[in-house]
């Protein structure tokens, strides 16, 4: 049936239409972000983001031979005794992490989706 001879549809059409109004909205405030988005490639260095690399120190140990467990507590206690000092150094090797984000692969398949 014809949304306009149908009362069920009727009903529906008037959430429909502003949601997507409330869409559109979103849209042009999405577009006025992007526009004006700054990377700070910088950022990490500030100390506030220290903790980010608690991970990678935890990693460290364990692939040094400490088991999981202590190399986390160990970590915490620095934290803790405020001695904690982070090496900012990344060494991550799966996909997808900091300094292997594969964008050559990325850029390859979204090539092949292209054509």
């Amino acid at each position: 049936l014809n949304s306009g001879y149908h009362r069920d549809f009727q009903i529906l059409k008037e959430g429909l239409f502003a949601a997507f109004e409330e869409l559109k909205s979103c849209l042009q405030v999405t577009g006025l972000m992007l526009e004006s988005i700054k990377v700070n490639k910088d950022i990490v260095s500030d100390e506030k983001y220290d903790y980010l690399f608690t991970v990678e120190s935890v990693n460290e140990l364990v692939i040094d031979g400490m088991p999981f467990r202590d190399a986390y507590q160990k970590v915490g206690a620095e934290i803790q005794s405020n001695t904690y000092q982070p090496q900012r150094t990344v060494k991550h090797s799966h996909k997808g992490s900091i300094g292997n984000l594969c964008l050559d692969e990325i850029k390859a398949k979204k090539e092949i989706l292209s054509n």
